[in-house]
C-alpha cells in the first residue's frame, strides 16, 4: 500500500507539474483573455471526466476488486462498451462550449479532440490503478505528457495558444495509448448486450453521477459566471491564483486514488479498522501537504510575483491565500467522499451535493452581483466545502462498525 500511494503520489506531482508549467506558459507568454478561453474549455472537460469516473470509473472500483477473471474480464469489457458510447456522446457537449466562446475552426477541432482522447486516457489510467499497476500508469503518463509538452511548443508558433496546447494534449494522448497498448478487453460486437448489461450497474451510478456533477457545478460553476459577468480576462487572473495551489489540490486526488479500491476490499472483508486506519492516513497527508505547500508559497512569494505574474495579474497574494485555503477544505472533503463512495453511500453524497449545486452558484452570483472581487468567490467556495466535509462526516461515521461490513444495503458491500 505504501509503495502504490508513493507511486500514485509521484504520478499527480507529473500531473500537477506538467500543468501548473503549462498555466505558467499561459501566464507569462498569453494573455489574461487567452487564458480565460483555455480555463474555460479545460473546466467543461472537467465535467466531461467527472461523468465519466461516476458511470465507468466507479463500478471498476467496486467490481472488478476480489473477483474471479472470468467475471472480471466480462465486466471489464461490458465497461469499456460503455465506456466507448460516453466518449462519443461528450463530442457535440465539447463543440458546444467552443461555440459559446466564439471559437474558431482550429480551437473547435483541437477541443473536440482533446475531449474525445481525454475520455480515453483517463479510463486506461483508472483500470491501471484499480489492477494495482501504478507503474504502469506512470509510463502512460510520462509519455503523454512528455510528448505533449514538445508537441506544444510546436504548434504554438504556428497556431494561437489555446488550440496549439489542446492540440498537443490530443495528440500526446493518442500517442500514449498506442505505445501502451492496453488489453481493455474490447469486444464492440457485443455492444447491444454490454448496454443491456450496463442497466444493472445503473442503480448505483445514477446517484454517483448525479453526484459528481452536483460536485463539478460546486467546484466550477464560478468559472462559467465569471467569464459571464465579468470577462475572459477576469477569469484568466481568477485562474492564475489557482495555478499556484494546483499541485496541492492533487495529493487528495493521488491518495483516494489508491485508497478507495482498498477500502473496498478491506469493508469486504469486514475490516472496518483497517478502512479507519486508511482514512486517517488521508486525512493527515492532506492537512500535511497543505501546511507544507503553504510555507514553500510564503517564502517564496517574492519570487513567484516577481518572475511569474510580472506584474500582469495584478495583486495575486490576496487571491493565493483564498484559493490555498479552498484546496486545504477540499482536500478534507475529497478523503471523507472517498469513504463514503467505498460504503456505496451514493444517494447521500447525491444528496448533499445537490443542495451544494444550488447554494454555490446562487452564492457566486450574488457576490459578484455586490462588485465584490472575484477573489471572494473562491472563499465562498471554501465554506460549502466545510460544510459539506461536515456533513459527510455526520453522514458516514454514525453507522460506520465492523457490523455493517458484508450488509447487502446501502453504507455496506454486497
Amino acid at each position: 500500500m505504501t509503495r502504490a500511494v508513493l507511486l500514485s503520489l509521484i504520478d499527480q506531482a507529473l500531473n500537477s507539474a506538467f500543468s501548473l508549467l503549462l498555466n505558467l506558459a499561459f501566464i507569462a507568454f498569453a494573455t489574461p483573455d487567452e487564458f480565460g478561453h483555455f480555463a474555460f474549455l479545460l473546466a467543461g472537460s472537467f465535467f466531461a471526466v467527472s461523468a465519466q469516473n461516476a458511470l465507468i470509473v466507479m463500478p471498476l472500483n467496486y467490481l472488478l476488486p476480489g473477483r474471479e477473471p472470468k467475471e472480471a474480464d466480462a465486466t471489464l469489457s461490458m465497461l469499456t462498451s460503455a465506456n466507448l458510447v460516453l466518449t462519443f456522446l461528450v463530442l457535440p457537449a465539447s463543440l458546444g462550449l467552443a461555440a459559446v466562446i466564439g471559437a474558431d475552426a482550429w480551437l473547435s477541432l483541437a477541443t473536440a479532440g482533446y475531449f474525445l482522447t481525454i475520455m480515453v486516457r483517463e479510463y486506461a489510467r483508472n483500470l491501471m490503478v484499480v489492477k494495482g499497476r501504478i507503474h504502469r500508469t506512470l509510463v502512460y503518463d510520462v509519455i503523454a505528457l512528455g510528448s505533449a509538452a514538445l508537441l506544444a511548443v510546436a504548434f504554438w508558433e504556428v497556431l494561437p495558444p489555446a488550440a496549439a496546447v489542446l492540440a498537443a494534449l490530443s495528440a500526446g494522448n493518442c500517442l500514449s495509448f498506442l505505445v501502451c497498448r492496453f488489453d481493455l478487453k474490447a469486444d464492440f460486437r457485443r455492444l447491444p448486450a454490454h448496454l443491456s448489461a450496463y442497466k444493472r450497474v445503473w442503480k448505483d451510478t445514477r446517484w454517483a453521477l448525479q453526484g459528481a456533477l452536483q460536485n463539478e457545478v460546486m467546484a466550477r460553476s464560478h468559472v462559467f459566471l465569471v467569464e459571464r459577468m465579468r470577462d475572459a480576462a477576469s477569469l484568466g487572473m481568477l485562474n492564475a491564483g489557482r495555478v499556484g495551489v494546483s499541485p496541492l489540490l492533487l495529493v487528495g486526488t493521488a491518495w483516494c486514488r489508491v485508497a478507495r479500491p482498498r477500502m473496498v476490499e478491506e469493508l469486504r472483508h469486514g475490516e472496518v479498522a483497517a478502512v479507519l486506519r486508511l482514512f486517517r492516513s488521508g486525512a493527515t497527508i492532506v492537512a500535511g501537504a497543505a501546511i507544507l505547500y503553504g510555507l514553500f508559497l510564503l517564502l517564496a512569494w517574492p519570487y513567484i510575483d516577481a518572475y511569474a505574474f510580472r506584474d500582469r495579474y495584478g495583486d495575486m497574494a490576496g487571491n493565493l491565500l483564498c484559493w490555498w485555503l479552498y484546496a486545504l477544505v477540499a482536500g478534507q472533503t475529497s478523503v471523507m467522499a472517498a469513504l463514503m463512495e467505498a460504503r456505496r453511500q451514493f444517494r447521500a453524497l447525491a444528496f448533499v451535493g445537490f443542495v451544494g449545486a444550488i447554494v454555490v452558484p446562487l452564492l457566486v452570483f450574488a457576490l459578484l452581483s455586490l462588485g465584490l472581487d472575484a477573489s471572494a468567490a473562491v472563499l465562498g467556495l471554501a465554506g460549502v466545502s466545510l460544510l459539506e466535509c461536515l456533513t459527510f462526516g455526520v453522514l458516514t461515521f454514525r453507522d460506520l462498525r465492523p457490523r455493517d461490513a458484508g450488509e447487502g444495503r446501502e453504507g455496506g458491500i454486497p
